[in-house]
């Protein structure tokens, strides 16, 4: 009678131990999938910054979002039951979405200590910066678009090319399609820089912006004045002075990261001392590319 009475009440321990490691939807969770706890934090990660309107139920907008975590969450496990998770294609995408989540997130410690421009600053850089602010103006262009070549080397050959005529035709004759037609830029998306070297160019010179795999070509052929100023323009200046002092953090930190770091390369894979990835600093079609 006593083994059998220790059997028992080993059973009944067995299932008390069980049932309290048993997941609930209380406090904090909101849902339970399959075991897998849906937190409120996570429905408002879902939520991000949306804007709810006024007088919509905030807790029907909660539940669409949990729904949609729910979904998410049991396509997700009906993946792992396939063993997707332990392809090397999911292992590969894992390690790239965990990568550019962590430089993000440091990007945002960063920015919590960027200090907020003072106002002197603020005018300083208006003034710096008419192509954005003062002096913005929509150029009128005689535009040509095309693809970047997989050897970007190839564009060196529009360094003889001094009209769009020209360049038209030497983009035919490697074979090169393109699109051409008038179009429309701003100057404040151009940037001071950049605009500067536009116009330091002989009038009627192309020039060259490569950007996000593909190569604009143009010429100014007019320009309508569109300022921004005092009120409006303080705003956007100083979201542009914390961009320009969280990019400069993120590069220091980096250059910081490089210096300490121990990288070895396989012979081949070694990046280029010097990289040229496209017509010659000189080049006069070069001189609207942007700078790293």
């Amino acid at each position: 009678m006593r083994k059998l009475g220790f059997v028992w009440a080993s059973c009944l321990m067995g299932s008390l131990l069980l049932s309290g490691c048993q997941k609930e939807a209380t406090g904090q969770v909101a849902a339970v999938v399959n075991d897998e706890e849906v937190t409120l934090q996570e429905i408002n990660a879902e939520l991000g910054r949306a804007q709810i309107p006024e007088g919509v139920d905030k807790k029907l907008v909660q539940q669409g979002a949990l729904q949609r975590i729910v979904e998410r969450r049991l396509l997700a496990q009906a993946a792992r039951e396939d063993g997707l998770d332990k392809t090397p294609e999911f292992l590969i995408r894992r390690r790239q979405l965990e990568d550019a989540l962590l430089v993000q997130l440091l990007g945002e410690k960063l920015g919590r200590t960027t200090s907020v421009p003072e106002g002197s600053a603020v005018e300083a850089f208006m003034r710096q910066n008419p192509a954005v602010f003062g002096g913005r103006a929509i150029l009128t262009v005689d535009r040509i678009q095309f693809a970047m070549p997989s050897d970007a080397t190839k564009l060196r050959s529009l360094e003889s090319s001094h009209s769009m005529d020209e360049v038209a035709a030497t983009l035919q004759q490697m074979g090169i399609q393109f699109s051409r037609g008038a179009a429309q830029m701003d100057s404040a998306v151009l940037g001071q820089e950049r605009l500067n070297r536009i116009h330091a160019l002989p009038e009627g010179e192309p020039f060259v912006i490569p950007e996000n795999g593909l190569v604009t070509v143009a010429v100014i052929t007019g320009e309508r004045p569109s300022p921004v100023q005092g009120d409006q323009g303080r705003p956007v200046a100083v979201q542009m002075m914390r961009n320009q002092s969280l990019s400069d953090a993120m590069r220091s930190r980096l250059t910081s990261e490089k210096a300490e770091a121990k990288i070895e390369y396989q012979p081949g894979f070694a990046p280029p001392a010097a990289r040229q990835a496209g017509p010659s600093a000189t080049a006069s079609t070069k001189a609207a590319t942007p700078t790293k």
